[in-house]
């Protein structure tokens, strides 16, 4: 097996470690609609944008094919992430332009959009 792993051209190296991320970081059902194995919904959709922002980098590549492949989801999810920042920004007296962020700010973030987004989280 690390014989064939070191063998893999860049690109190669770089889908596996996507299609490792997914299977890592995403559920079954969120895997299957990201290949087409089953329809992707607003839910499962919002479910992969926010596991990325929870996880990170790793998710970033699925994340944004997912968000450009299905603009019809992107719409909604952008607006409830504007307004639950726009809630959080008023709440904590942060500007939109503000380069840093503080943990606890951070922190509300988090709590920001898991209240607007509760059904993917319980």
């Amino acid at each position: 097996m690390e014989e064939v792993l070191k063998n893999l051209t860049s690109e190669q190296q770089q889908k596996f470690n996507q299609v490792s991320a997914e299977l890592k970081y995403l559920t079954d059902t969120q895997w299957k609609a990201v290949y087409g194995l089953c329809p992707m919904t607003q839910d499962i959709f919002n479910g992969i944008q926010l596991e990325r922002l929870k996880i990170g980098d790793e998710l970033e590549p699925t994340a944004l094919e997912v968000f450009l492949k299905y603009p019809e989801f992107a719409l909604p999810y952008s607006d409830c992430l504007e307004k639950a920042i726009e809630t959080l920004q008023s709440d904590t007296g942060t500007s939109e332009n503000s380069a840093i962020i503080s943990e606890d700010v951070y922190e509300k973030i988090q709590c920001v959009v898991k209240e607007s987004f509760p059904y993917i989280f319980n």
